[in-house]
């Protein structure tokens, strides 16, 4: 089976196996990482040139499916497409796959992530000169090509309490550190609740566990009014970045 679009290809090394005497879960996060920077190498996005630029890549999501064991001193080979993306190149998904010596399907690795300028800790669009440049990246089938949503600038019409929410929102990106799981999924069901409100999905399937945490996570906060979600989110970002300090 011929696999294409693959922009990483390395060996497995004892470092790498857990008890069980085969690649740890960690491993395969850092092999899509890895694959994902040399396609940004191969597009002319370099470690010098997004020095210059003053921006670097930051992740919201991760989740990796594992399929198959991948034993010690097998090699891996790893894909990278581009799903999705904005007109301005600010937030974009890429899928993975990595495969094992024998080209067997080992696990599937879905990203959502953004820029980030590293001076001001916020997230950057791309310059005008060079989007054009990362929307040339590899695509999978049926990528999507997102219109960046309008900004509302006029801040007159926020409330104090409002205004603080947002700004929240924002500074939860400049954490030094990923929280723990329980901690993202309280920032995930408070944003909810502080913007849309009650739950209004279906439960999702049964072994989809990601979902499942989120949705019992949202569900958790119902009847709780939007402001209080709002203030609650607040303090919460407050306290981790006090933490981190």
């Amino acid at each position: 089976m011929e696999i294409s679009n693959v922009f990483f290809e390395g060996k497995v090394i004892w470092a790498q196996l857990d008890a069980n005497n085969h690649l740890r879960h960690s491993a395969y996060a850092d092999f899509a990482t890895q694959a994902r920077l040399e396609l940004l190498i191969s597009m002319g996005f370099d470690a010098n040139t997004l020095k210059e630029l003053k921006i670097g890549p930051v992740l919201f999501k991760e989740e990796l499916t594992y399929l198959a064991e991948i034993p010690p001193n097998d090699t891996v080979r790893v894909t990278c497409l581009l799903t999705k993306c904005r007109t301005d190149g600010s937030r974009w998904s890429f899928s993975q796959q990595i495969f094992r010596g024998d080209n067997q399907l080992a696990a599937q690795v879905n990203v959502d992530g953004a820029w980030i300028n590293l001076e001001s800790r916020k997230l950057a669009s791309l310059q005008e000169n060079i989007v054009a440049k990362f929307l040339s990246v590899p695509k999978a089938e049926g990528f999507i090509l997102e219109t960046p949503p309008q900004k509302n600038t006029n801040t007159n019409n926020m409330t104090t309490l409002e205004q603080d929410f947002e700004a929240a929102k924002e500074k939860v990106l400049t954490l030094p550190a990923k929280p723990d799981n329980e901690t993202m999924l309280e920032l995930y069901a408070l944003n909810k609740q502080a913007t849309v409100g009650d739950l209004n999905i279906e439960k999702p399937k049964m072994f989809d566990f990601v979902a499942q945490a989120k949705y019992n996570a949202w569900q958790s906060k119902k009847d709780m009014a939007k402001e209080v979600a709002q203030q609650q989110y607040i303090d919460l970002v407050t306290k981790l970045l006090n933490k981190n300090a």
